[in-house]
């Protein structure tokens, strides 16, 4: 074979050889890129679904803790039965609501409701409480709140005492609102609004239970 045919033939098949190569390592690098992509993704899919797996179960834990607090003592125990309902719509305690009825042998021993005023500087402020089966009031809480910090935050009992003062009342013993509108309720300097808002909000949460026919209601879940 003619020696120049035979180098151009070698040649061509080098750059035939190498051009291959470079082929197949870019393919490979492809699929190197898409599989550490996809795996990338995955990880960062499944953490944010144990995160929110988390957080929801933190939540649920939080809820049933804070039921279990503000649960007056006879509602308590192994033979007490939880159970939830829907509030859907409601002029005194606002829409999408939950109350839990706690009961033992067929006997209501307290229960817990959830309850939104606008009343506050910040819209909604959302408290939870526990009433009495004579519907009074055993133990009140902030469920959710957006008041100002180091003002309308001051209520909440991780500022102090502040709400201790609804305890043992019912509907009828007192004049619902602060004494700074000729109510019965002390009121936090710096934060009137915010103390009236938890005052009105839990005389209108305990008209709820005055008027409503529970077992009307819809059935939720106790997380």
């Amino acid at each position: 074979m003619n020696k120049d045919i035979e180098t151009v033939l070698n040649t061509s098949n080098k750059e035939k050889q190498h051009k291959f190569s470079r082929n197949a390592r870019a393919i490979l690098s492809g699929l190197s890129l898409a599989f550490v992509s996809s795996l990338c993704v995955g990880l960062i899919m499944y953490t944010a679904h144990s995160t929110e797996e988390m957080r929801e179960n933190n939540k649920n834990s939080g809820l049933k803790a804070k039921i279990s607090m503000l649960l007056p003592d006879d509602a308590k125990g192994d033979n007490i039965r939880l159970t939830c309902y829907s509030i859907s719509k409601s002029k005194n305690v606002g829409h999408n609501q939950k109350i839990y009825v706690a009961s033992k042998d067929l006997e209501i021993k307290g229960y817990v409701l959830t309850y939104s005023t606008s009343l506050g500087y910040s819209d909604p402020l959302i408290m939870i409480g526990g009433f009495t089966p004579d519907k009074k009031v055993y133990k009140t809480d902030i469920y959710f709140s957006q008041e100002t910090p180091g003002l309308g935050d001051k209520v909440d009992r991780d500022h102090g005492d502040f709400l201790d003062q609804l305890s043992g009342h019912s509907l009828s013993d007192a004049n619902w609102d602060v004494k700074k509108n000729g109510g019965d309720f002390d009121f936090i300097t710096g934060s009137t609004v915010t103390s009236r808002a938890t005052v009105i909000a839990t005389s209108k949460a305990l008209k709820e239970l005055e008027s409503i026919d529970i077992y009307s209601l819809k059935k939720c879940k106790v997380k």
